[in-house]
């Protein structure tokens, strides 16, 4: 079924496993040339999309992938296991729409082979293809974390549906949508009216300034995601120069690998994206160089996930109780003995007929919640998650 969508890798000079070294990418890595490879027995997929064309007339993205590629295949293998695929592009579609009906179709159905995805836009829309390979098998709820520095809700120019708009879509139309968080905006990029209503929506909204202080907060955020997407334009204009809306501003060459291994390390995550490169805005292949390094770290962290969470064994697992003096609250913390991770159980409660009962999610947090609690103040990320779970 995938042969319908993906065509072949075409960038030839790339191809030669004589070019490459024994543990390089280039000679390690199974590829899409003339047959698709066997994608149930792989655990990790790599994607091109090809599709620019709401890029407000500024063409280039759709070529992203091969540029990565090039860049790519020169890195080192350090995992002892690795089953990586290149399985080539998904062309552009007859209209956009087709586009993202096939990006959903070919996550769909590597997801139901349990192959994680990362995918190389194309501009930042592509998002809601990603998100359309959850339609179908999902009963539960989905989590999707957008690493961006601004909000692409609206666009001046009023598209339908565009690089800075593809948002209102996901958020209106998709049922079973559970989580946004938004990582990443710059204060001054986007309007406090927005924020203020994704935030009243108990959707998360986590600054540029607020992350950077912390970049250890993004593994709790990611965590929970099954979706994450991630705009090269969110990345400082002097370490990614490739891309349409520059900023002297943005995360760091190096914080943008901590956030994608962060990325990888999550057991939850299921597909990983990243968008808005222009590979004819590049200089000297530095934003290529750039997003290569954070897949080879997405990798490096896929391979050293710990599969820990508390709903699956008690074993491994302390648990730490916080007695709120005032108010006789509690909350229950868990942390795992093998990880370090944390875990907040927030309450759920339902009505059965005139009975109430209680059951209880966990939530991923950091030691800092703990702290926070200690002190009898409620972490802002389990109020959150109460509300959302209690409408």
């Amino acid at each position: 079924m995938l042969e319908d969508f993906l065509s072949p890798i075409e960038v030839s000079e790339i191809l030669d496993p004589q070019q490459y070294a024994k543990n390089q990418w280039g000679n390690c890595i199974e590829k899409h040339i003339d047959i698709l490879p066997d994608y149930s027995e792989i655990d990790i997929a790599i994607i091109g999309v090809e599709e620019d064309r709401r890029n407000q007339g500024k063409a280039g993205c759709k070529e992203g992938a091969d540029a990565v590629r090039r860049e790519l295949y020169k890195l080192y293998k350090w995992q002892k296991r690795f089953r990586v695929a290149d399985l080539g592009n998904i062309k552009a579609g007859r209209t956009q729409h087709d586009t993202y009906i096939g990006v959903g179709r070919v996550i769909e159905a590597l997801r139901a082979e349990k192959v994680v995805p990362i995918i190389i836009g194309g501009t930042h829309d592509v998002t809601y293809g990603q998100f359309l390979g959850y339609g179908n098998q999902s009963s539960d709820f989905v989590n999707i974390a957008v690493f961006d520095q601004e909000i692409d809700l609206f666009s001046l120019h009023r598209q339908a549906m565009g690089p800075y708009s593809f948002l209102y879509k996901i958020l209106t139309q998709q049922p079973n949508l559970f989580n946004f968080t938004l990582v990443g905006f710059q204060h001054f990029l986007v309007d406090p009216n927005i924020v203020n209503t994704l935030e009243e929506l108990h959707f998360e909204c986590h600054s540029l300034g607020h992350i950077r202080s912390n970049i250890e907060e993004v593994e709790p955020i990611v965590r929970n995601a099954d979706i994450v997407s991630f705009d090269v334009s969110s990345i400082r204009q002097s370490d990614a120069p490739a891309v349409d809306r520059l900023s002297a501003n943005g995360f760091y060459g190096e914080e943008a690998c901590q956030i994608a291994r962060y990325t990888g390390l999550s057991d939850h995550v299921s597909s990983f994206g990243l968008y808005q490169f222009n590979p004819l805005l590049d200089k000297d292949g530095q934003t290529a160089k750039l997003m290569a390094q954070m897949i080879w770290y997405f990798v490096d962290g896929f391979y050293g996930r710990k599969n820990d969470h508390p709903s699956v064994s008690s074993k491994g697992f302390l648990q730490y109780i916080v007695n709120f003096k005032e108010n006789e609250h509690e909350i229950v913390f868990v942390k795992s003995k093998r990880s370090d991770r944390w875990w907040m159980r927030v309450p759920v409660l339902k009505f059965k007929g005139e009975k109430q009962e209680e059951r209880y999610e966990l939530v991923p947090c950091s030691y800092s919640d703990y702290e926070l609690a200690c002190k009898e103040e409620i972490p802002d990320r389990w109020m959150r998650a109460y509300l959302r779970l209690s409408d």
